[in-house]
């Protein structure tokens, strides 16, 4: 029985890439716009219909390791000019956006009835973190996570959302999990949002 089930996760394992590919140049995305989605999340324009514009291209930040250089944490007004990075993975689709200031990260994360967010480990203790905007239920929608990215760091935080379940009772499930990486003999940090 064990044998069977290692067997069916190196199979699952070796599936998961292939899903996760685009469709060929010459095929259209289907009616939920999921190739378009993929395309915008990796930085990448669309394939027609883009009014002529290109998207930005956003670096990799694994591939382009922000300074040594340790910098005080950016003002609130500081990122609106942030660039925008891609993450090593990102499974949430559309719904956390990264962008860096200096060694500064700032992922900015959507989805409904957020309740919380919290550090479940971490090597260094700066991160700040909060949520916003406010639904109609009273809960957050968004939340955002502001930590350093810097050479031996290691950090997972967790943004969970609000669940109403059988006979009022109250409920938590994790929405997002960030995590961020930068051992010493790697070349640049990863970090991901699963």
């Amino acid at each position: 029985m064990k044998k069977r089930l290692w067997i069916g996760t190196v199979l699952l394992g070796a599936l998961a890439p292939a899903q996760a590919a685009e469709p060929p140049s010459g095929q259209s995305a289907g009616p939920d716009g999921a190739a378009i989605e993929s395309r915008a999340a990796a930085g990448q324009a669309p394939p027609d219909g883009g009014g002529g514009k290109e998207a930005p291209k956003a670096r990799a930040l694994e591939e382009a390791p922000p300074a040594p250089e340790r910098t005080p944490r950016p003002a609130a007004a500081e990122w609106d000019a942030a660039e925008p990075v891609r993450l090593a993975r990102d499974r949430s689709g559309a719904a956390c956006k990264a962008r860096m200031r200096r060694e500064w990260l700032r992922i900015d994360c959507s989805a409904p009835s957020l309740a919380m967010v919290r550090t479940l480990g971490a090597s260094a203790g700066e991160a700040w973190f909060g949520l916003d905007q406010k639904g109609g239920d009273g809960l957050a929608t968004g939340a955002s996570v502001v930590f350093p990215v810097r050479r031996g760091d290691r950090r997972v935080i967790e943004i969970g959302s609000e669940s109403f379940e059988y006979r009022g009772q109250v409920g938590f499930s994790t929405s997002f999990v960030i995590s961020e990486q930068w051992l010493d003999g790697d070349a640049g940090p990863l970090v991901s949002v699963l």
